[in-house]
């Protein structure tokens, strides 16, 4: 009979025990029911001025994506090039960076993003002629670049819509590039330059969702600071090397790129 009794206070206490945690995981999960759209509250005792902004990346969300920018120009398809008498010219940019995030509060995202540039650009013949001011002819010119680079930013987003679908933001990135150039006339040469490069970088942009889970948006680099280091090699030796800051504010079509994110 005691046995019985303490088996039946045993279930009993049991019974408790899991009551009470199916309480706190409700509890807790209502409470971490994310809410897309919800507008996000901002203290203006101070300014007395605030703008209206919604959650469009909640709080404890990952993000995968990548951006990717591509641009072909050549004298047959560019306006740019109408001052080049028989000119046979090309050149194109491609940019690669995957990227990841996470959301550490409504609004405000941390990620890494790894970046690949390639850059080419060839002059086969032209003759630049300025309306009889000035001419000149040159030929067989060719120039390379490829870049790596790791940057590490942080996200801010400005939701404009009660539906969490568009948003603006802007990034604030601190990275690293390290890119190899090599320019010749006529044929290849062992001379190239080797630059490293050290930047804090701003890029606003703007995203939308069409899909719950899935984002695509446009940025645009706006400014850089940058500290560079660059150096000169000819047959596997250094030539000359170079040390500047460069502190840059522009709009850049070279800058544009367009990315895709997956939302975890």
């Amino acid at each position: 009979m005691k046995t019985l009794k303490f088996i039946l206070f045993s279930v009993l206490l049991l019974a408790m025990e899991l009551t009470a945690f199916a309480q706190k995981a409700r509890v807790r999960q209502e409470r971490e029911t994310v809410v897309l759209g919800r507008q996000i509250e901002r203290d203006t005792t101070r300014s007395g001025r605030s703008l209206k902004t919604y959650v469009i990346a909640p709080k404890g969300e990952w993000q995968v994506g990548a951006t990717i920018a591509y641009m072909d120009l050549s004298t047959e398809n560019s306006e740019f090039m109408l001052i080049a008498n028989g000119s046979d010219a090309s050149a194109s940019v491609l940019r690669l960076a995957p990227n990841v995030a996470y959301t550490y509060c409504d609004n405000q995202a941390v990620g890494l993003k790894f970046q690949y540039t390639s850059a080419n650009c060839a002059v086969d013949a032209a003759t630049f002629d300025l309306l009889g001011n000035f001419s000149t002819s040159v030929s067989d010119i060719h120039a390379r670049t490829r870049s790596y680079g790791g940057h590490v930013y942080n996200r801010s987003y400005i939701g404009l819509d009660n539906r969490g679908r568009v948003g603006l933001f802007m990034d604030t990135s601190l990275g690293y590039t390290r890119s190899k150039t090599v320019a010749y006339m006529g044929d290849p040469s062992d001379s190239y330059t080797m630059n490293r490069k050290f930047s804090l970088c701003f890029s606003p942009g703007a995203t939308y969702y069409p899909m719950n889970n899935v984002s695509c948006y446009v940025a645009i680099g706006l400014a850089d600071i940058s500290y560079n280091r660059s150096a000169g090699y000819s047959n596997g030796e250094i030539t000359g090397t170079r040390n500047f800051f460069r502190i840059q504010s522009s709009v850049n079509l070279l800058s544009l790129n367009f990315g895709l994110a997956i939302h975890l």
